[in-house]
């Protein structure tokens, strides 16, 4: 736990220094959603269409912002001292961890601003909550997982999106199906079954994410 705590914390320091990982992620998830109501000025979206803009923007949010906190100690030429001085699996988990507060507080930003602008009735809060925050946590572990198995690579940066999509493309789908269903369309059932899925996404990217990465990083 000291050494998660320590990696969560120099992410966290880096980021305040720097701002690039939080700045990238909320500008692109805003200017996304302002041109979407642009777009659709004067329509309100229906539930379904709603929930696919969301997941979507948080989808390529993530997908742009979050593998940095894995390549960009490959390309500074600090990963090889961070294996030194900390085991594979905390390390993920630190950065993990920090990429998860990351996604969320773009989700939060996100969620705000498209249902202020866009003008959608939430049918449930608590599901609209509970789907846009697991969706947050779902996308954070995947992509950090995407990142870890990518340092070393050329155009790890082309890679880990690649990589990223197909796994990606499942949890986008219980992400909509959460949402719409908050938004007002189908039925409540479905909604939580979707964000039964996502948790469990959500926990089998966590609970293989360390153990990926103690076997990929041990053997370079």
């Amino acid at each position: 736990m000291k050494e998660v705590a320590a990696v969560f914390q120099k992410e966290w320091r880096a980021e305040v220094r720097s701002r690039h990982g939080l700045f990238t992620a909320g500008l692109f998830s805003v200017l996304a959603v302002v041109a979407m109501s642009f777009a659709g000025y004067g329509l309100r979206p229906s539930g379904s269409l709603a929930a696919g803009m969301l997941c979507v923007t948080l989808l390529f949010s993530a997908i742009l912002a979050l593998p940095r906190t894995f390549l960009i100690e490959d390309e500074q030429g600090t990963f090889d001292l961070l294996r030194l001085i900390g085991e594979p699996g905390p390390v993920f988990v630190g950065k993990t961890l920090y990429n998860i507060v990351q996604m969320l507080v773009t989700g939060a930003l996100l969620g705000t601003v498209f249902l202020a602008l866009s003008g959608v009735e939430v049918r449930s809060g608590p599901l609209l909550v509970a789907g846009l925050g697991l969706q947050c946590v779902a996308l954070a572990a995947a992509v950090s997982l995407c990142g870890a198995l990518v340092i070393g690579a050329s155009n790890r940066w082309v890679l880990a999106g690649a990589v990223a999509m197909p796994l990606l493309l499942p949890q986008v789908f219980l992400g909509v199906g959460a949402l719409r269903v908050a938004l007002g369309e189908g039925m409540s059932a479905g909604g939580w079954q979707s964000v039964a899925g996502l948790a469990g996404f959500a926990v089998a990217a966590l609970a293989s994410g360390p153990l990926i990465a103690s076997a990929v990083w041990r053997e370079e």
